[in-house]
């Protein structure tokens, strides 16, 4: 099998693009993918003071190697969670991705906050999600930066809006858009610069870059059901999951806007999310 680009031994078939290519040229291909969908879909404005969220996983650190081969001025950013070694590897690799690409890391951890993820009974899972969104916005508004951007890729998308839909939730399935505009001016804008990748592209770019990689799964990941669904449409239909992320509408849904009595950031309720679940805890040690 050669690369249909130079002729050379091909490392990858890529199915959905019914293409064969050798590791330098998936590379190319790769920035070239995402550089498209950054210009197409305006993930970013001139303007912006952008700040990468990153986990130590092959998404967000193929999307932190790959912005900065773009030329992208960015600043990093890892939440630490509290969960075992599983956080201080995590910590780690993201240390190191810092030391690579040559940018700089801000590092928060949950603990300040009164409580961490292993402590956390029930749905670990969603309550995880509220924090990291809370800290990334908060902290991103309170440091000047306009823009977060987060590693989602393009089988994050797609499960997330067909679980949504059918849930007969269509309004929160628009959450993941390549770019999410804030309705109040204490919400900070969201991207997903490579949307359109797929986690095996991502993991091929991050090997090829040599990239510093926690690839341990999160003890506490919930039963991927419907990851599993688009894996198997995927499989069957390649090509599936890339088109149904460039056809998602781009209409964003705005929600009744109203601000948190303990901590004044918006929320859709009187007391958000995220200080209901740390009330919680505080008041239980």
């Amino acid at each position: 099998m050669k690369c249909r680009k130079c002729g050379k031994k091909a490392l990858v078939n890529l199915k959905a693009y019914r293409i064969s290519l050798c590791g330098d040229c998936f590379l190319e291909f790769y920035r070239r993918i995402v550089e498209r969908s950054i210009k197409k879909y305006r993930i970013f404005k001139n303007d912006d003071k952008i700040l990468v969220a990153v986990s130590g996983g092959k998404d967000s650190s193929a999307m932190a190697s790959v912005l900065r081969e773009l030329g992208h001025d960015f600043e990093l950013l890892h939440i630490d969670l509290g969960i075992y070694d599983y956080s201080k590897d995590s910590r780690d690799k993201v240390k190191e991705l810092s030391k690579l690409i040559e940018k700089s890391l801000h590092i928060l951890e949950l603990r300040d906050y009164g409580f961490t993820i292993s402590e956390v009974k029930g749905k670990k899972c969603s309550i995880c999600g509220t924090a990291k969104r809370y800290i990334m916005n908060r902290f991103a508004r309170e440091n000047r930066f306009t823009v977060i951007a987060t590693g989602h890729t393009a089988e994050d998308i797609t499960a997330f809006y067909l679980k949504n839909i059918a849930g007969g939730q269509k309004e929160y399935s628009e959450k993941l858009l390549p770019r999410t505009e804030p309705f109040d001016e204490r919400v900070v804008a969201r991207t997903r610069p490579i949307f359109e990748m797929s986690e095996k592209e991502n993991m091929i770019y991050a090997i090829l870059k040599n990239l510093p990689l926690k690839l341990e799964e999160c003890p506490f990941a919930p039963n991927p059901d419907w990851k599993e669904i688009v894996y198997e449409i995927e499989r069957r239909k390649p090509g599936f999951v890339k088109n149904f992320v460039r056809g998602i509408a781009v209409e964003q849904h705005r929600f009744e806007k109203k601000y948190c009595s303990i901590c004044g950031e918006v929320s859709t309720r009187e007391i958000c999310s995220f200080c209901r679940i740390r009330s919680r805890f505080i008041s239980s040690k």
